[in-house]
């Protein structure tokens, strides 16, 4: 091999080092953790439960006003 080649390694070696070496120098500094969703997971069960309750309320409000408006046809065909 020509000294060009010898030389065109020498230079690349350190390029090849600070290529890999930076990212993982980085990483082992402050290595990443998990995202905490436990906010996310409160907001999505408040959300459920308040749908859910809307809904259980409302299906009482409808069994009520059917209750009512029979009970009213009844009176009112007697």
């Amino acid at each position: 091999m020509t000294t060009v080649v010898w030389a065109n390694i020498l230079l690349a070696i350190p390029f090849l080092i600070a290529v890999i070496g930076i990212p993982l120098w980085m990483t082992f500094k402050r290595p990443q953790t998990g995202p905490d969703h436990a906010e996310a997971r409160t907001y999505l069960r408040t959300r459920v439960t308040l749908a859910s309750a809307l809904t259980r309320r409302a299906a009482a409000r409808r069994a009520r006003t059917l209750a009512r408006n029979e009970s009213q046809r009844v009176t009112a065909s007697a």
